[in-house]
């Protein structure tokens, strides 16, 4: 029996990726197969392979993904966040300081892509080098906060999960030395 669906790839590429970050963090990236996948969805591997020819490009899809939602939100916190010459590092600390559940499972996923892949990290060393040349930060400062904002991002995704209060009273902190440099 033939199915007809209607023609929506971006829908089903979407649903693929959904599929690859559930099976990533459930198995793990070594794992991770075209099979575990399909077993998820109800398409055929031709189907998969149509969008995704080879697991690499399943990997490569999601880390795109991931990475351009944590772009947003970065751009979204750079948007509230008012001009001055630390700017792009306060919209990253906000932003590494990751609460919705989504947003947790996702960020898990591009640590996990990121941390076994060198193309991964020179793309987000690349991010990281923009937003430093941004600002007009002096680098140790900079660095520190960046420091900050990885080390709240692990914990936020991938635990220990900190303290809600204390995480914002550290966000805080670490905003306010920044808005009372000369």
């Amino acid at each position: 029996m033939s199915r007809n669906r209607p023609k929506e790839p971006d829908l089903l590429r979407s649903r693929i990726l959904a599929a690859t970050q559930a099976v990533l963090l459930q198995d793990g990236l070594a794992a991770l197969t075209q099979e575990k996948v399909l077993a998820r969805l109800d398409i055929s591997k031709g189907g998969l392979q149509h969008h995704f020819r080879t697991k690499q490009a399943m990997l490569d899809g999601l880390f795109s993904a991931m990475f351009e939602q944590f772009v947003l939100q970065y751009r979204q916190e750079l948007g509230r966040t008012p001009e001055g010459p630390a700017r792009h590092i306060q919209a990253y600390v906000r932003t590494a300081h990751v609460s919705d559940p989504a947003a947790v499972e996702a960020g898990k996923a591009l640590t996990l892509l990121a941390i076994g892949n060198p193309q991964y990290q020179q793309e987000w060393a690349g991010f990281l080098d923009q937003m430093f040349l941004a600002d007009r930060l002096e680098p140790a400062t900079h660095l520190a906060c960046r420091l900050f904002a990885d080390g709240l991002w692990f914990g936020c995704v991938l635990g220990p999960r900190p303290d809600e209060t204390l995480a914002e009273a550290a966000v805080g902190h670490i905003l306010g030395l920044l808005e009372k440099r000369p």
